[in-house]
């Protein structure tokens, strides 16, 4: 967070959120005779676009409970049946509501690089994407710390009832597409993802910008995770939507603008500031200053500084900034010392030395409290903590500085983060995800993938010493698949046909709940959902290695 940031009083801050939180106001907003778009009912926008021929969904929020108010809104105005749901990108804000507007003959219609974006973010990284997400939009904090997200209202996840739907047709580059009496065209636009799109209605001057453009600083870099955001390209997306000289621009949040003049300045104002800041990093990289050197640089100018859309509502500066340094140039900052750093652990013993113990540590830690020095006090905290992880001292310090901390920032994710991590350490630990919810997201994911993911869910520890091959046929899907344990290693092959000292036979459902541990292996056996050939004790061990 900038220092202008954290500056800024716990009023202030919450006076600035609770303003931006005006925008979000729950209503169907109407573009034109045929479009609209469902603001403030969760994180996300819901567009409708009505045509001779059925409906078209552009982005469903991020929940069946969403999803399912602002259908009821949707049918008022078109009771037609969806002819085909449009994902912009594949953010959970965008996607996870898609059921509820699913109809007999529905298509849901994306680029072709959203179906890899969901097996990273919704197979590989799950379960570390779940949980810092949580704490970036707020979700297990009370309403009255977060007014709002700087996207929206706040985020609506309910995570027990979740249901993703992948793609049907796809596209690359771009798409010509005419349902009913409206054509549209789909064009690949990677900005705040890369797999982002916009969507064109040229006869309406219609242009449906998704996530380029949103009323605050943009989020070039996450802190819930995310690989580096494809900066330059934003910026070229951004000036190809500008070339269209569009009427109407219905965004993914936040309001529809009206109107090509104010259209075109707002997203030159966006397209310039993520240019300014991409550009001052490169040329300090250049000039080999380091991350820390260039945060500490860089700035909007003032002409962009007073923009009310820029605020660092929602992204941020500094952050912005890193990310551009390691997308280029990796962790490294050029600076030999660093190359092989002392661990935190170590680190910490040398500074509490210099300091005169662990007492003396936990001392300066509750001055800082007192000066209202809390990011110091943070710091501290840690240190002692890689000394003494139970010290409940230190663990009431950090749970101080983060709160205050968040109390007086205004960048909602932020703000978010710090009020999450201080309410887990109030509880000492983190919110684990039910395992209701990780059956239904195991349940939706394709049954390649779901093995392949199974090498990751892997615990090595438990087959260090281990060599065997166990063959998994799949009765629903005829198809079998052979796991190969190999020393702390889970090699995974489709229709391989090595020896095997397992077989086992169920369906899809029983076996992704055998593996996440959502049915025990016993009661499979003994209702006749699981068959198998070999050691029953090896088999039981074998599913332990996942759970």
């Amino acid at each position: 967070m900038s220092q202008k940031t954290l500056k800024n009083g716990k009023k202030k801050a919450f006076a600035l959120l609770e303003n931006h939180k005006k925008r979000f106001r729950k209503r169907i907003e109407k573009v034109t005779d045929n479009i609209y778009c469902a603001v403030g009912y969760g994180l996300g926008n819901s567009t409708l676009i009505v045509t001779s021929e059925g409906n078209i969904i552009v982005d469903t929020t991020e929940s069946i409970d969403v999803a399912a108010e602002i259908r009821e809104e949707f049918d008022k105005i078109s009771p037609l049946p969806t002819a085909a749901i449009i994902y912009t990108h594949g953010h959970a804000d965008h996607v996870n509501g898609a059921s509820v507007f699913m109809d007999e003959e529905t298509e849901i219609y994306s680029n072709e690089k959203t179906v890899q974006f969901f097996d990273t973010q919704f197979n590989q990284l799950k379960n570390i994407l779940d949980m810092r997400g949580a704490r970036q939009f707020g979700v297990f904090l009370p309403p009255d710390e977060i007014p709002c997200s700087g996207l929206g209202p706040s985020l609506r996840f309910n995570r027990n009832n979740q249901k993703l739907l992948f793609p049907t047709k796809v596209f690359k580059g771009s798409m010509a597409l005419t349902i009913g009496d409206v054509n549209l065209q789909l064009v690949s636009a990677p900005g705040e993802t890369d797999d982002q799109i916009y969507i064109w209605i040229p006869n309406q001057k219609v242009l449906l910008g998704a996530d380029n453009y949103y009323p605050a600083f943009p989020n070039l870099y996450t802190i819930r995770g995310t690989t580096p955001r494809p900066v330059l390209q934003w910026v070229h997306s951004l000036d190809r939507m500008r070339d269209l000289h569009a009427e109407y621009l219905v965004l993914g949040h936040t309001e529809p603008v009206f109107g090509s003049s104010r259209i075109h300045e707002l997203l030159t104002m966006y397209r310039d500031a993520i240019q300014f800041i991409h550009d001052s990093t490169v040329r300090g990289m250049n000039q080999g200053k380091t991350p820390d050197q260039l945060v500490e640089e860089i700035t909007l100018p003032r002409h962009l500084l007073e923009c009310e859309e820029l605020r660092e509502l929602y992204g941020s500066v500094a952050q912005s900034v890193r990310a551009i340094y390691d997308g280029y140039l990796g962790w490294f900052d050029g600076n030999a010392t660093n190359l092989e750093r002392l661990s935190s652990r170590d680190y910490a013993e040398k500074i509490s030395r210099l300091a005169g113990g662990t007492d003396q540590l936990v001392e300066e830690a509750k001055k800082a409290l007192e000066q209202e020095d809390f990011q110091w006090a943070a710091e501290l905290s840690d240190m002692i903590m890689s000394l003494e992880p139970n010290m409940d001292e230190a663990r009431k310090v950090k749970i101080k500085a983060l709160t205050e901390l968040g109390l007086r920032s205004y960048n909602s994710n932020n703000r978010s983060y710090y009020l999450s991590q201080a309410r887990e350490l109030e509880a000492q630990q983190p919110r684990k995800k039910p395992l209701q919810a990780r059956a239904a997201y195991a349940h939706a994911m394709p049954l390649g993938r779901f093995f392949s993911n199974m090498a990751i869910l892997l615990k090595p520890e438990r087959c260090l010493d281990q060599m065997y091959s166990v063959t998994v046929r799949i009765t629903d899907q005829i198809e079998h698949f052979q796991i190969t344990i190999r020393k702390g290693v889970a090699e995974i092959r489709k229709n391989s046909t090595v020896d095997s000292v397992l077989l086992v036979e169920t369906d899809e459902k029983v076996w992704k709940e055998l593996v996440i541990g959502a049915k025990e292996c016993e009661e499979a056996v003994q209702a006749g959902e699981l068959q198998y050939e070999g050691d029953y004790v090896l088999l039981k061990q074998f599913f332990a290695l996942f759970q």
